[in-house]
C-alpha cells in the first residue's frame, strides 16, 4: 500500500523527491517566489521562501482533504486559519526584504550612459 500524504504529515526533504506531486508543488512555489523577489534571493529570504512553500503545501493539502472528505473539524479548522496567517505574515515579510543588490554598473558603462544624456535630463 503507497503511504499518502496528509496535511499532517512530516514534511521531510528526502520524501519529497521531483517525482512526487508534492516535490513538483514544492519547487514550483519556490520558483514563483524566487522570480517574485528578482531571482537571486538573500539567505533570509530563501529561508522564508522555503518556509513559505511548505505552508502553501500543507494549505493545499488541506484543502485536498476538505474537498475529499466534506468534513471539516475544529482543529482542522483552528490549524488551516493559523497556516493561512502565517503564510501571510512571511509574505509580508518577504516583500518587506531587499533583494541581492545587482552588481553596480562598471565605472566605463555609468560614463557613457551619463554623456549620451541630454543636458537637461543630467540636471
Amino acid at each position: 500500500m503507497t503511504r499518502r500524504t496528509g496535511p499532517y504529515s512530516r514534511l521531510d526533504l528526502p520524501t519529497f523527491s521531483g517525482k512526487t506531486r508534492e516535490g513538483a508543488f514544492l519547487r514550483g512555489v519556490r520558483a514563483e517566489l524566487v522570480k517574485h523577489v528578482g531571482g537571486r534571493p538573500s539567505a533570509t529570504q530563501a529561508a522564508l521562501i522555503e518556509a513559505a512553500a511548505r505552508l502553501r503545501l500543507r494549505i493545499t493539502l488541506m484543502d485536498r482533504k476538505f474537498s475529499e472528505t466534506h468534513t471539516q473539524t475544529e482543529h482542522d479548522t483552528r490549524l488551516y486559519l493559523a497556516w493561512v496567517g502565517s503564510l501571510a505574515r512571511l509574505m509580508t515579510r518577504l516583500d518587506s526584504l531587499k533583494g541581492v543588490a545587482d552588481k553596480p554598473p562598471a565605472l566605463q558603462d555609468y560614463l557613457a550612459a551619463r554623456s549620451t544624456q541630454t543636458p537637461a535630463a543630467a540636471a
